[in-house]
C-alpha cells in the first residue's frame, strides 16, 4: 500500500551536541544504574590507563539517537543501529553526534559521535528505512 510520493531520506542527520561535565554524568549514571566509578571517581579514574573519568559510551550512542530523532521528528519504527566505540571520552570533552547518508535506497547513514577536535569515540551505522 502506497500512501504518497516516495520520501528521499536528507543527506545528513541533524547534528546534536553536548558539553559533558561531571554533573551530566552523575545524573546519566542514575538514569541508567551505571555507578562505575570509571565515570565518576577521579581518584579511582587515576589508577587506570585513561587517567581521567570518562563519559559512559552510551550516552553518545544517546546524542546519536537524539540526533536521529531530530532528523525525524521521531525515532522511525524499525530503525536499526550497529555502533563500535572507538575511543574513550574524557568527562568534560564536548562531543557531537551526527551521520551521513551511506545508501539512499535502503536508508543507511554513517553514525558517529567526535569531540570537538574531530576525533571519533563512536563510529557505525544505521538503517532507518525508506518507505515503499
Amino acid at each position: 500500500m502506497t500512501l504518497g510520493p516516495k520520501i528521499a531520506p536528507p543527506p545528513e542527520l541533524v547534528w546534536t551536541q553536548l558539553q559533558t561535565d561531571a554533573e551530566t554524568v552523575r545524573r546519566y549514571a542514575e538514569l541508567t544504574a551505571d555507578f562505575n566509578p570509571i565515570h565518576l571517581d577521579p581518584e579511582f579514574a587515576k589508577g587506570t590507563p585513561f587517567g581521567v573519568p570518562i563519559v559512559h559510551g552510551t550516552l553518545g550512542l544517546n546524542l546519536v539517537i537524539e540526533s536521529i530523532e531530530r532528523t525525524f521528528g521521531t525515532l522511525p519504527a524499525g530503525v536499526s543501529i550497529e555502533v563500535r566505540f572507538s575511543r574513550p571520552v574524557p568527562v568534560g570533552s564536548i562531543i557531537r553526534a551526527g551521520g551521513s547518508l551511506r545508501d539512499p535506497t535502503t536508508g543507511t547513514y554513517e553514525i558517529f559521535v567526535e569531540t570537538h577536535d574531530g576525533q571519533r569515540a563512536l563510529e557505525g551505522a544505521c538503517v532507518i528505512g525508506v518507505p515503499d
